[in-house]
């Protein structure tokens, strides 16, 4: 299985609250679904080539969707012999685009989503984008493998305004997202910062690839570091990469059993520290702290790494 898969597996294994779901389906439907009328009826084709995307996308339409779904499975003739597996909703379409806030009535066609018209909360705000994000990504997303040198995310559109429209809510954000034309019907949204890489995947909640991710950057940034400082400390180095690692298993699995608002406000920007700087000490966090307003010390630092590790232990993996 590709890296890029098994990020999409673990972003759509998240449990979904319901106008989360509704982004995450409008995301996914966009820029995955075809649109068929015939004979009077109404139906939108979706497909994955991964069982578990599959089926987790049926859940969620089942969930939000009052009509008749159809579940088929088609197998590839190509020497790796891919099964596709595809969903059909039939029924009352356009309605049911509608309540996801991608249907333009006036032109019967799914268009882009529209968040800014939603009256919630900025944070809400922000989550519902995220989500939005996340099925965006899974419908044509991709992203390669840690293990390579090359760090490389894209995302595909056949129209050049939605490239347009993910490139401005996505730069909105902080990201550095370009588009690149590949010919008449195709347009590449990508970021190649391995920071960039990152932080997009820590944006639509896939921790366990940013952790893989992470580690395989971090390991070869020392590697690196090794051949061409000759005075390095390795075994220093190692440790404090090794307990790096160690605190974001921790923080991750905090973050994913929802944890992060049991931690202070310093211990919840400590864990953003840590999870960019994955070899950092405990004297350069405490700099890095004391830069951005949080006055601390070296043995507070590991006083908070302590209760990280103690709230980490009441989650089950």
């Amino acid at each position: 299985m590709s890296f890029a898969l098994k990020v999409k597996e673990e972003v759509i294994s998240h449990t979904f609250e319901d106008d989360l779901a509704k982004a995450f389906l409008s995301g996914f439907i966009k820029y995955n679904a075809e649109l068929i009328w015939s004979s009077g009826n109404e139906k939108l084709k979706l497909s994955s080539i991964s069982n578990k995307i599959a089926r987790n996308i049926f859940s969620l339409c089942k969930k939000m969707f009052n009509g008749h779904i159809e579940i088929s499975v088609s197998q590839t003739q190509t020497l790796k012999q891919n099964k596709t597996f595809q969903i059909t909703l039939i029924g009352k379409i356009s309605d049911f685009l509608k309540s996801l806030n991608i249907w333009d009535e006036s032109n019967s066609k799914i268009i882009d989503f529209k968040p800014l018209k939603i009256k919630v909360k900025k944070e809400e705000l922000t989550n519902l984008k995220r989500a939005y994000m996340a099925g965006v990504f899974v419908a044509v997303g991709s992203v390669n493998s840690p293990e390579t040198t090359n760090y490389h995310l894209e995302l595909q559109f056949k129209e050049e305004l939605s490239a347009k429209y993910i490139v401005e809510l996505m730069n909105n954000y902080g990201f550095d997202f370009k588009v690149l034309k590949r010919n008449e019907k195709l347009f590449i949204c990508y970021i190649k910062k391995a920071i960039m890489v990152s932080d997009f995947l820590k944006f639509v909640d896939a921790y366990q690839a940013v952790m893989s991710f992470e580690n395989e950057r971090i390991m070869r940034d020392v590697s690196n570091n090794v051949n061409r400082v000759n005075n390095i400390d390795i075994s220093n180095e190692k440790k404090a990469l090794t307990t790096g690692l160690k605190q974001i298993e921790q923080i991750s699995k905090i973050q994913s059993n929802f944890g992060m608002k049991k931690l202070s406000e310093k211990a919840v920007h400590l864990c953003d520290l840590r999870i960019q700087n994955p070899n950092a000490s405990y004297s350069e966090l405490t700099e890095l702290m004391n830069e951005n307003g949080f006055e601390i010390t070296k043995s507070g630092i590991s006083n908070l790494f302590k209760i990280i590790e103690k709230l980490s232990a009441e989650f089950k993996n």
